[in-house]
Order: C-alpha cells, then sequence, then structure tokens
C-alpha cells in the first residue's frame, strides 16, 4: 500500500514535469520565431483547484496508511 501510494505520488511528479516542458517547449518555439506575438502569462486558476484535491486525496491515503500500521501494532503477537 506504501510503495503504491508512493509510486503513485512519483508518477503525478513525472506528468507534472512533462506537461510543464511541454508549455515551456512552446513558449520558447514562439519566443525563437514570432517573440512580438509571445502569450503572456495568465496564472492556472485550475492549477490551484487541481493542487487542492491532490492534497485532500494525499491526507487521505495518510490516514488509511496511519490506520493500516496502528492495527498491525494493536494485532496480538504470536
Amino acid at each position: 500500500m506504501i510503495l503504491r501510494g508512493a509510486a503513485a505520488q512519483r508518477r503525478a511528479e513525472v506528468e507534472t514535469a512533462r506537461a510543464l516542458n511541454h508549455q515551456l517547449a512552446g513558449l520558447v518555439a514562439f519566443a525563437v520565431h514570432d517573440p512580438q506575438h509571445l502569450p503572456e502569462f495568465r496564472p492556472d486558476d485550475t492549477a490551484a483547484a487541481t493542487a487542492a484535491t491532490a492534497q485532500g486525496a494525499r491526507e487521505v491515503d495518510h490516514e488509511r496508511v496511519r490506520g493500516a500500521l496502528i492495527a498491525m501494532a494493536l494485532r496480538p503477537r504470536p
């Protein structure tokens, strides 16, 4: 369970880096070929909402792992 969560988090980080690199490549292409039409920076409002959702999911995962560890600690030992 812990390893799957860590792997999922790593995949999310890689996907975020991929998206940022893709956007950067587009901006570099604009800057090199047509600098007058370079789009202006606009903060992405959906990113904040997505980050809040991801934070909630992380908290739920954390509580599940915590519960599993407490259950393991309270299990009678042979």
